[in-house]
């Protein structure tokens, strides 16, 4: 896998200069803001099995790892934006430790072995155990692991989006539930404020059905509904719809390996407006295409995540390792298609209680023997 640094005046000028140099199959690994200029860390021959950690017996570490300097500024920077690459690395150094323990029948190896079974990764686990005080009993241990892996769970206070308004756009990749999501938040600010002041914008010009998607729940909701196709129409319909408090965009899914879809979180941040972007996270997914897909935008840039298709999913180890690694607030949580029932503000214990309901689901066994259904609502945060 060949990796390169571009930077340039805007992210227009940086992806042009990916496109000349790397191709239309390069990926985004990460990018942001540097001294004024935008940084793009793209790659290309990308690996996904190395990605996704892929143990094979007497493999050769890459010729690259021997060279990085741990200890350089630079580096860490680096090491810190490309989050998948960061994960494999962890993941390795993570076994050493996991081996031992899970050799020994300690509380640790039985407390580490519970929350991998919620679908955590090992490096994550390891994280959470070694931050517990060693109480000599198990149900205590385990139940100090719970409250110190809810406190760690990002999430924003209370219903902000729609009490604040501004202007947001959702992205994501595709079949995520974009439009759907934003339907639901269109009718839960249409409930508590009236329909006077909001309104839907759609930038996806790729999916067939998709503009007449979102038209038929604007006609429902009885709201204005604007079609954008590119940069210029998209700020004349922000200008058109600005004095209304929430302005909601959904924009076209795409695979999180397209340069299409960094390209229109560039034509967002390019229209002179404050928006407010998104990305939503499918709980089914796997962790690294969800890494993936955060690391296209760049945590430091998104205001929050919303995670959708919770009861879809048989554990939510990976998206909470995935907005705990990358520190993303999550903002909502949908599970299901009821227009706007299916979703609500996130809270760090609904969402521990759902991965151990599922984790319970999946075992036939209860996490904890004292714990009731959806006990994990008790935990303390």
């Amino acid at each position: 896998m060949k990796i390169k640094r571009f930077v340039d005046k805007d992210s227009r000028s940086a992806m042009a200069q990916v496109r000349f140099e790397l191709g239309a199959d390069a990926v985004i690994l990460s990018n942001k803001n540097v001294d004024g200029r935008v940084e793009i860390v793209a790659a290309i021959d990308f690996d996904e099995a190395a990605l996704a950690g892929d143990e094979r017996p007497n493999a050769q570490a890459p010729s690259v790892l021997p060279a990085v300097d741990m200890d350089s500024p630079t580096l860490t920077d680096l090491q810190r934006e490309l989050g998948n690459l960061r994960l494999m690395l962890e993941g390795k150094l993570s076994q050493l430790s996991w081996r031992e323990t899970a050799g020994r029948p300690s509380v640790k190896a039985a407390l580490q072995n519970r929350l991998v079974r919620l679908g955590l990764s090992k490096s994550l686990c390891g994280l959470i155990c070694d931050m517990v005080p060693d109480q000599g009993d198990l149900e205590s241990s385990w139940q100090s692991a719970l409250s110190m892996l809810a406190s760690r769970i990002p999430v924003t206070a209370g219903d902000s989006l729609i009490n604040n308004g501004g202007i947001v756009a959702l992205m994501g990749s595709t079949g995520v539930g974009k439009t759907t999501t934003i339907a639901k938040l269109a009718a839960r600010f249409v409930m508590r404020h009236g329909r006077k002041d909001i309104a839907l914008v759609t930038t996806d010009c790729y999916r067939i059905g998709s503009q007449e998607q979102l038209q038929t729940f604007a006609d429902y909701l009885e709201i204005p509904m604007v079609v954008a196709t590119d940069g210029s129409q998209l700020k004349s319909a922000l200008r058109q719809l600005s004095p209304r408090k929430l302005i909601l965009i959904d924009t076209a899914g795409m695979s999180q390996r397209d340069l299409r879809l960094y390209e229109q979180f560039s034509t967002l941040n390019s229209v002179g407006y404050d928006i407010d972007t998104y990305v939503v996270l499918s709980a089914t997914a796997q962790q690294a295409a969800l890494h993936e897909v955060v690391n296209v935008f760049g945590p430091s840039a998104l205001a929050g995540a919303i995670v959708t298709k919770v009861d879809e999913s048989a554990a939510l180890g990976g998206v909470l390792d995935v907005v705990i690694e990358n520190r993303l607030k999550i903002a909502y949580i949908s599970e299901g298609q009821k227009v706007p029932e299916d979703i609500v503000p996130a809270r760090a214990d609904f969402l521990l209680g759902r991965a151990l309901e599922l984790m319970e689901q999946d075992t036939g066994k209860p996490a904890e023997k004292k714990q009731k259904s959806r006990s994990a609502h008790s935990v303390t945060v």
